[in-house]
């Protein structure tokens, strides 16, 4: 995979400045699903097989360097490092950097679309559970909560009774995905 990401730089530098800088723009219209590259634009200039190439390899780039930083400078070097000349990486990161915005909701929204199933709303009631069936006198606190999930224009609702150890848990889980999240945000 790395040769590859190399392999494509060769081929941008192909198609000129301003071809270049068309190609990638169209790159990053077509990850964030807007009309794109068509190959016809290109076949006087490409071969399938480097079109195809470099479209992947465009793509894997911007979703890698778009992850990290979106700074010029730092996508400059990266690019750099991985074999592109100076006024290369220098014409990518500024396509880049100019539509970070754009890249950054696609990248969430492609997150997002790992699972249909979304959390719509949620309820909850606390219980003091006195007795049961094995013992005259607990007094032990529950946690009644139902989850609306929504899923393909379907509603569902997941119950959970939880007790205050298994609470306690599922907020630490929550807690937990709330950092990554915010970290992938930053």
């Amino acid at each position: 995979a790395h040769q590859n990401k190399m392999d494509c730089f060769p081929i941008l530098e192909k198609l000129g400045k301003t071809d270049s800088e068309k190609f990638v723009h169209g790159a990053i219209n077509d990850m964030c699903g807007k009309t794109g590259l068509h190959y016809e634009d290109y076949t006087k200039l490409l071969s399938l097989s480097d079109y195809t190439k470099l479209k992947s390899s465009l793509e894997k780039i911007t979703r890698k360097v778009s992850r990290q930083s979106i700074e010029k400078q730092t996508v400059t070097q990266t690019l750099s490092e991985q074999g592109a000349g100076a006024d290369l990486a220098q014409l990518i990161a500024e396509c880049l950097w100019v539509r970070k915005e754009e890249i950054r909701e696609q990248l969430a929204k492609d997150s997002c679309n790992i699972s249909q199933a979304y959390l719509s709303d949620f309820d909850w009631r606390l219980k003091l559970v006195m007795s049961s069936d094995k013992l005259g006198s607990i007094q032990r606190p529950v946690l009644d909560l139902d989850l609306d999930i929504s899923e393909g224009g379907h509603k569902r609702r997941e119950q959970l009774e939880l007790t205050k150890e298994e609470l306690e848990t599922l907020l630490s889980s929550l807690d937990a995905a709330n950092k990554v999240v915010t970290q992938l945000r930053t």
